[in-house]
């Protein structure tokens, strides 16, 4: 959703002097900054003197709460109502979640005539080995889940924080994902093993990347190094000993000794 309030106007003026000039521009009260082509062309960036709130915005917001809701409802009422202590969420996301289950079939579960129509399986194929009922009616209906590898095999998973996450497919490859890393970088650089290096040796992986950008409207190639894989996740409280975690704010998370924190600052 748009937010309006991050409108501006720009001013492209080639004198000083005058009425549309640059002085008089920055003169204005609304200035906001000015970028310097050459001596002759200035671009003035003005901030917008009225703003017009007509974009839904509690459209946006809303939409994010009720698929929330509807995540926590499939995870509750659903998985844990079905599972039992034999589901793990091992990672989630706005839309999504990644479970380890043990000791229950969960093709089963999902055919079942009571628990079909919580799912979309039509992009399941139609001889596949678990007996999957591809249900028309069901394909692309807003509120249902879906198996994101539509009943490829998932061997291993390792997600480090938000946005980074690998996923070793049966015969199928390797998902990898790292937010801010180009695709090419991570396709060709990154390996499933490094996930679980960065995981079990507490290790930082970084790469190097090329990218186009344009300053002043001046194209450049320029290169630089980020950090790709991190063990360190600010969102989110590491259970001592574990590679469990916990949100900011839980019941569980025990408060460290005075004295030790003492010793940190």
């Amino acid at each position: 959703m748009e937010n309006v309030r991050k409108r501006i106007d720009v001013k492209l003026v080639s004198s000083w002097n005058g009425r549309y000039g640059a002085e008089a521009q920055i003169s204005k009260p609304n200035f906001h900054s000015r970028a310097i082509f050459d001596e002759n062309l200035v671009a003035i960036q003005l901030s917008k003197t009225v703003v017009t709130i007509d974009k839904p915005m509690y459209v946006g917001f809303s939409i994010l709460d009720i698929s929330k809701t509807q995540l926590y409802r499939f995870h509750y009422d659903f998985m844990r109502d079905r599972f039992k202590s034999n589901c793990k969420v091992l990672y989630t996301d706005t839309d999504s979640l990644v479970y380890e289950i043990r000791g229950q079939n969960v093709y089963e579960v999902m055919k079942h005539k009571d628990n079909i129509n919580e799912f979309d399986t039509f992009d399941y194929e139609k001889d596949n080995p678990f007996g999957m009922p591809l249900l028309q009616e069901n394909s692309k209906k807003i509120g249902l889940m879906k198996d994101e590898l539509s009943g490829k095999i998932l061997r291993r998973f390792c997600g480090l924080r938000s946005k980074m996450y690998s996923v070793d497919i049966q015969n199928g490859g390797f998902i990898k994902k790292i937010k801010g890393i180009k695709s090419s970088v991570v396709k060709n650089t990154i390996t499933f093993d490094d996930y679980l290096q960065c995981l079990r040796e507490n290790t930082i992986i970084s790469r190097e990347q090329h990218n186009i950008r344009s300053r002043l409207h001046v194209l450049r190639s320029e290169k630089e190094r980020k950090i790709a894989l991190s063990p360190h996740d600010d969102k989110r409280y590491l259970v001592p000993g574990t590679t469990d975690t916990l949100p900011w704010g839980h019941k569980d998370i025990v408060a460290e000794p005075a004295a030790k924190r003492s010793r940190h600052n």
